[in-house]
């Protein structure tokens, strides 16, 4: 018999986990795409994923928290698709501005909306759609605004959205079965394990200097991962997903400070539907959970 470790269902407490973690991935971010200059994907991806491997393993340690895998079938999907969306979405940093590979990354949340009533049985109401989509229009006009003229290289980004997406499902299907300590350990495991092979050869010549960023980039990205992780077990996916948008504006604050992007009038009307939207959903009750998986 599977070990159960669903809690209640808690929106606002779901809310605050996803803005946690989406300010860890936009400051995760930034220091990739300064980091991509330095270090190529492999290394960035094998270093992140070692960090919280690390953090994680303590914690479990020193709470006595178990890191038993439960479902093995679906943490094996999660950390599939969840390192095929994080090789292509470091490879779109590299390639392509940050504002256009975060837009066409986070259209994961879409995708969890469009997705996850026929994935997780659970109801979309139209009222959180459209507030969805809203959203999803306010980060086009923050950050790439002709999305007709994106070069084949921001396809990578896109492609990464959508396996982010179903990574996104996996983590909401895993926690009747699995904590979400012991799913964020394993992910990070898993990546170690897909990207050693290819970023041992260089580890040893990494200055100081580019070592410090992938270390913090593991520490952003371990926040990231436990708020994201913790927020999807709390709320229904397609609802709490929405807040996940919160990454664009710390990203695109980041892309004015450091990388010298202006924001033009478009930047600010995005950012009042993206924040109007977050707002709205707050109050909105989310859709009942047909929660299948029990049965």
């Amino acid at each position: 018999m599977q070990e159960q470790f669903e809690a209640p269902d808690s929106p606002r407490t779901a809310v605050l986990w996803m803005l946690f973690g989406s300010f860890c991935f936009g400051s995760m971010n930034a220091v990739v795409k300064w980091t991509s200059e330095h270090a190529d994907v492999w290394m960035i991806i094998m270093v992140r994923s070692a960090v919280i491997a690390f953090a994680v393993a303590a914690f479990a340690a020193s709470r006595g928290i178990s890191l038993k895998i439960n479902n093995r079938k679906i943490m094996f999907l999660r950390c599939a698709v969840g390192l095929t969306a994080m090789v292509l979405y470091f490879t779109a940093l590299a390639r392509i501005s940050i504002g256009q590979a975060v837009t066409l990354q986070y259209t994961a949340p879409l995708f969890v909306a469009l997705l996850s009533g026929k994935v997780l049985a659970e109801k979309v109401s139209a009222g959180v759609t459209l507030l969805v989509i809203t959203a999803f229009v306010g980060i086009i006009l923050i950050v790439s605004p002709d999305l007709g003229t994106v070069e084949p290289d921001a396809l990578i980004a896109l492609g990464s959205g959508f396996f982010a997406a179903l990574a996104y499902m996996y983590v909401r299907e895993l926690r009747t079965t699995d904590s979400p300590t012991s799913v964020v350990f394993w992910f990070a495991i898993a990546s170690v394990a897909g990207s050693i092979v290819q970023a041992a050869p260089d580890l040893f010549s990494l200055d100081t200097k580019t070592l410090a960023a992938l270390v913090g980039i593991g520490i952003g990205a371990g926040g990231g991962q436990v708020g994201i992780t913790m927020a999807y077990q709390s709320a229904n996916a397609a609802w709490v997903s929405a807040f996940s948008y919160f990454t664009v504006i710390v990203a695109v604050f980041y892309g004015f400070i450091i990388f010298g992007e202006t924001l033009s009038i478009a930047d600010w009307v995005g950012g009042l539907l993206i924040v109007g939207s977050g707002v709205a959903l707050v109050f909105m009750a989310p859709a009942e959970v047909k929660k299948t998986s029990q049965h």
